[in-house]
């Protein structure tokens, strides 16, 4: 086993995760590849194991053409049906570009595309579903799974470290431009090919590290979250979860740069993507490693889903936000006293009409007007959710002094969880991930990205970072630089 696996069995192992009968079904069995013929032997146990004598797996694919380091001038949906034929496995082939007369690029995890996506699963008899691509369709084929509650398993096998979404236990799906986070269907296991991870895009990996950069802020906000009584629980189980890889992850950033990732960067990432969606499908929610700067990422994404502009990688954005949220983090904790604030009454009125000014305020093409009824749909939504979280603030709002008074342990606890500006800068810098919006592939303008930052306390209905400033009146404590 590849030794940073070990150190994630290891961890979970330690953490109680593989001995409780309630979170062990959100771990899959996992491999690592270091080769072909590695992955054959290992799908070949695989399905000796799990799929009944004469069952047939279904193999999802976006169509997309993707380069395989295995043989020269070799693709990857080629190579893996010939793995399969070879393996002796019985398999049904099918592409979702040309299921849904969709172009390859076009595909994305949008709530239009998962009610197409739910026709094409009921469709057959299969003994396990298998994802081979991207994170967008292994959320699409997952939560399509779930929905129609089609009982086989659902397998992953990643062809670029992107996203946490191979291992995770929820879906990230897009209604009306607002990013939706989805119990779904856990997965029974996740394979990751070396050979298939060092020919993907190195912008494709950059996004992947830059996903998991969010481990080093998003715990702070739980915290809070959790002391002011907005959030329920809070448990550092994830944390420590995570801490194993927290060393590699720092290490890896220069790998980044090249154009074929080292190969001990690739494992490191890949253990840590998978450790990031187990540790927040044992947690229940993904909160452990999604605050502020993922409202940011979805921010954005609204601006252009809702102008239908090209979309900037996930992780490329949440690598920004990480760096917002550092940077404000640093200015929170510069503050000796809370006590001073201006705190919002918990009147979801007042909240609520903020909302739809900044909302009709959003830097689209031609204002909020020209696009009257995605902005109309996207109000409602972003509205409903907004609702659930300001009734958890005004039941709240009452533990607002014994907070204040507290202030100087918090502070003392949000240092401990997350990581100085000064120190995750340099992680940026170093794998070649955006510390300015203009750096973002396709070009992020300033106005954007403080739009996307003022709008955050309206994205979900969790509460982050963005809330307590908000609530403060401290929406100034935002560092943009």
């Amino acid at each position: 086993m590849n030794r940073w696996f070990e150190t994630l069995q290891q961890a979970l192992d330690r953490e109680g995760i593989t001995g409780d009968p309630e979170k062990s079904l959100f771990v899959p069995v996992l491999h690592y590849a270091e080769s072909l013929v590695d992955l054959r032997e290992a799908l070949a146990l695989w399905h000796r194991e799990s799929i009944p004598q004469g069952g047939t797996i279904r193999i999802f694919v976006d169509g997309a053409a993707k380069r395989c380091s295995g043989a020269k001038g070799a693709d990857i949906d080629g190579e893996f049906r010939a793995l399969l034929g070879a393996a002796g496995i019985a398999y049904r082939w099918t592409d979702l570009s040309e299921a849904l007369s969709t172009p390859p690029g076009d595909l994305h995890a949008s709530h239009d595309f998962l009610e197409r996506i739910r026709g094409v699963v009921r469709d057959g008899n299969d003994s396990a579903a298998v994802v081979l691509g991207s994170g967008s369709i292994t959320d699409l084929v997952k939560h399509a799974l779930q929905m129609e509650n089609v009982p086989i398993p659902f397998v992953s096998i990643p062809t670029a470290l992107t996203v946490t979404a191979f291992t995770s236990a929820f879906a990230v799906i897009d209604f009306h431009g607002a990013k939706r986070t989805l119990q779904s269907r856990p997965v029974s296991a996740a394979f990751w090919v070396r050979p298939f991870l060092l020919c993907a895009p190195p912008r494709m990996s950059r996004a992947g590290y830059g996903d998991l950069l969010a481990r080093f802020v998003a715990y702070g906000d739980w915290f809070l979250g959790y002391r002011l009584g907005v959030m329920e629980r809070y448990d550092e189980s994830a944390f420590r979860l995570m801490e194993p890889f927290a060393e590699g992850i720092r290490a890896a950033a220069a790998g980044f740069r090249r154009e074929t990732l080292p190969p001990e960067a690739a494992a490191c990432t890949a253990a840590a993507l998978a450790m990031a969606g187990i540790s927040m499908s044992t947690a229940g929610e993904t909160t452990p490693l999604s605050g502020f700067e993922h409202v940011i990422s979805h921010g954005l994404d609204f601006l252009r889903l809702t102008a239908g502009r090209e979309l900037v990688f996930h992780g490329e954005q949440v690598a920004l936000g990480s760096l917002v949220s550092a940077r404000t983090i640093d200015r929170l904790l510069a503050l000796e006293d809370l006590r001073g604030a201006c705190w919002r009454e918990g009147d979801a009125t007042a909240a609520l009409k903020v909302l739809e000014e900044r909302l009709l305020a959003a830097p689209l093409p031609g204002g909020a007007a020209a696009f009257g009824e995605k902005v109309k749909a996207a109000l409602a939504e972003f509205s409903a959710q907004y609702r659930t979280k300001s009734g958890r603030w005004a039941v709240a709002r009452g533990r607002i002094e014994p907070f204040a008074g507290d202030w100087p342990e918090l502070r003392r606890e949000l240092a401990r969880l997350t990581l100085r500006a000064e120190e995750l800068e340099p992680l940026l810098n170093r794998s070649g991930l955006p510390c300015r919006p203009g750096q973002t592939d396709p070009p992020t303008s300033e106005q954007e990205l403080r739009w996307a930052a003022a709008f955050s306390p309206f994205v979900r209905s969790r509460m982050n970072l963005s809330d307590l400033l908000f609530w403060m009146g401290r929406e100034d404590l935002v560092d943009l630089s």
